[in-house]
C-alpha cells in the first residue's frame, strides 16, 4: 500500500512539476526577450491612409450560430458593416438553430441585403458535425479565398478585414494558414469573479500567444476572431467533427503539413465573458474534452514530425495541456494518504518539486497584468487570487472532460450561453427571454470532492499533521467557491 501511493503521488508529482517548467521556460522566453515581442506584437494600430491595393482579396465572412437570438443581431450587423469594398466580400450566417433564431436571421439578412451588402442565411435542419460541420458546409457555397471565422458573442470593428487584410500584411507570406486577432473583453471588469475570468484567458493572448509566436512555435487558431486562407484549410483536410475543438485540430493539421498561423496582437475584437459559472464550466469542460481528443489523435504525428516543427516536446505538452486539471485531482486524492504513508524524505524532495508548479500560477498571472495594464493595483492582486482559485476549483469539471475525450472521439457541441455584449441592440424579445445553463452533472462531483476534503483535513488533523491539512483545506475552499457560483444564476 506504502510502495503503490509513493509510485501514484511521485508520478502526479512529476508530472505536474513538468508542466510548471515548460510554462517557466516559456515565461522566461517572454521576459529575456519582452521589448523584441514588444516590437512585433505591440505598438499603435497601422494607419490605413494611403495603403489602399489596386485588387483586394475576397473574403467570405461565416458566423456559425446555434440558438442565439440574444447575440445573433449584434454579429451579423458588425459583419455587414465592415469596410471593405462590398464587391470584395460576403457575409454566411451558417444557422443551425431551432428556436425563434431563425426568424430573427431572416428577417434582419433581408433586410441587410436592402442596403448592398451581399449576404446568405444558411439554415441546416441538422447539426451533423456541429460547428465543423456548419463550417463546411459554408465552405462549399463560396469561392472566395479568405474566410474569417465570427462566434455569436463577437463584435468586429468595422475596420477589421481591412487592418488583416491589407495593414497588417499578415498574409504576404504565402505559407501563413491563418491570422489571429486578440480576443478583448469590454465587460470584463463589472466585477471581481468576472474580471478574474478574463485574466485566465489574458494570460494566453498577452503572454502564451505572442512568445510562442516570436519563438517559431506552432500558433493555434482561437476558434473566432480570425481569417483562414481558403487553400489551407482544403490541404489540411477541411474542418473535421472528430473533436471537439475543431480550431486547435486543423491548426496543428497545417502546421504538419508545413503551414504556419500569424498572431496579431494590435487588432482586437471584443467578445463576451460567460455571465454564469455554470456556462463557463460548460465551455471549459467542452474544451477540455476537445484537448484530450485532440492529443490523442495528434501527439503521435507531431511527435514523429522531426524537421516540421521546431519543438516537438514543447507542442505535445501544449496539446496535452488540460491535462493539468486531472494530474491536480490526483494530487487532492492521494494527499492525506501521501502525508500519513510515504517516506518523509522522499515527500519532502517531491513538495520542492511541487513548490514549482505552485508557484508559477500566480506569477504568470503577475506578468500578464503588468502587461495588460502596465501597472500594479490592490484591484490587481484580487484578480489573481480569484483566478488562482476558479482555476482550481474547475479541476473535477475539466477532469471530466478530459475523460470523456480520452475514451471516445466527436460528441455533442454544447453551446456556451450567452447574454449580449451590447445589451441595447438585441430585439427586446429576445433580451427578455435569456438562455439559461443547467445545472452540470459535475457539480455533484464537485460537492463529493469537498466532502473527501474534509474528512482528509480531520484525519490529518487527529493524526497531528494540521500543517499539511491547509493544502487539502485551501483546494476544498476552491472547489466550494465554484460550487457556490453555481447555485446563483449570475456571476455578479
Amino acid at each position: 500500500m506504502q510502495a503503490l501511493i509513493t509510485v501514484l503521488y511521485a508520478v502526479a508529482s512529476i508530472l505536474a512539476s513538468a508542466f510548471a517548467f515548460v510554462e517557466l521556460r516559456m515565461l522566461w522566453q517572454f521576459l529575456r526577450n519582452r521589448r523584441a515581442i514588444k516590437a512585433a506584437f505591440g505598438g499603435a494600430p497601422v494607419p490605413t491612409a494611403g495603403r489602399e491595393t489596386a485588387t483586394l482579396p475576397r473574403v467570405t465572412i461565416q458566423i456559425p450560430l446555434f440558438n442565439e437570438r440574444t447575440t445573433a443581431e449584434q454579429i451579423i450587423r458588425s459583419a455587414a458593416a465592415q469596410d471593405y469594398p462590398r464587391d470584395r466580400f460576403d457575409v454566411q450566417v451558417l444557422d443551425d438553430s431551432t428556436d425563434e433564431t431563425k426568424e430573427i436571421v431572416a428577417r434582419l439578412v433581408a433586410d441587410i441585403r436592402k442596403t448592398g451588402v451581399r449576404i446568405e442565411h444558411v439554415h441546416r435542419t441538422n447539426r451533423d458535425g456541429y460547428k465543423a460541420g456548419a463550417l463546411a458546409a459554408g465552405l462549399e457555397r463560396t469561392d472566395a479565398d479568405f474566410l474569417a471565422l465570427f462566434d455569436a458573442d463577437f463584435v468586429p470593428e468595422p475596420s477589421f478585414l481591412r487592418r488583416l487584410l491589407v495593414d497588417e500584411r499578415a498574409f504576404d507570406d504565402p505559407k501563413v494558414a491563418f491570422v489571429q486577432a486578440r480576443w478583448s473583453f469590454g465587460g470584463s471588469g463589472k466585477n471581481l469573479f468576472s474580471s478574474a475570468l478574463a485574466l485566465l484567458i489574458d494570460r494566453h493572448f498577452f503572454v502564451q500567444k505572442p512568445t510562442r509566436a516570436y519563438v517559431g512555435n506552432v500558433t493555434a487558431f482561437n476558434g473566432s476572431a480570425g481569417i483562414w486562407r481558403r487553400k489551407a484549410v482544403e490541404d489540411a483536410g477541411g474542418w473535421s467533427a472528430e473533436t471537439l475543438t475543431e480550431d486547435l485540430d486543423l491548426s496543428y493539421r497545417c502546421a504538419l503539413r508545413g503551414w504556419k498561423g500569424a498572431y496579431v496582437h494590435r487588432v482586437a475584437v471584443v467578445n463576451e465573458i460567460p455571465g454564469h459559472m455554470r456556462a463557463f464550466k460548460m465551455q471549459q469542460h467542452r474544451w477540455a474534452k476537445g484537448n484530450a481528443q485532440c492529443f490523442k489523435s495528434l501527439t503521435g504525428k507531431v511527435i514523429a514530425s522531426k524537421g516540421v516543427l521546431r519543438d516537438r516536446w514543447d507542442e505535445a505538452f501544449l496539446l496535452a495541456g488540460y491535462a493539468i486539471h486531472p494530474i491536480l485531482l490526483t494530487n487532492l486524492l492521494l494527499w492525506p494518504w501521501a502525508v500519513l504513508y510515504m517516506d518523509r524524505t522522499v515527500f519532502w524532495i517531491l513538495q520542492l518539486l511541487m513548490g514549482v508548479a505552485i508557484l508559477v500560477a500566480p506569477l504568470s498571472f503577475a506578468i500578464t497584468v503588468i502587461e495588460r495594464d502596465g501597472r500594479w493595483s490592490l484591484q490587481s492582486l484580487g484578480e489573481i487570487v480569484a483566478g488562482i482559485c476558479v482555476g482550481i476549483g474547475l479541476m473535477v469539471n475539466n477532469s471530466a472532460g478530459q475523460l470523456q475525450g480520452f475514451i471516445a472521439a466527436g460528441g455533442e457541441f454544447v453551446r456556451t450561453p450567452k447574454a449580449n455584449v451590447d445589451k441595447g441592440s438585441a430585439p427586446k424579445a429576445a433580451a427578455a427571454r435569456l438562455y439559461t445553463s443547467p445545472l452540470h452533472w459535475t457539480f455533484f462531483a464537485e460537492l463529493a470532492v469537498i466532502v473527501y476534503c474534509v474528512f482528509g483535513t480531520a484525519l490529518l488533523l487527529a493524526q497531528g499533521e494540521g500543517l499539511w491539512a491547509i493544502p487539502l483545506l485551501f483546494w476544498g475552499m476552491c472547489l466550494g467557491l465554484v460550487v457556490q457560483m453555481q447555485m446563483s444564476p449570475r456571476l455578479a
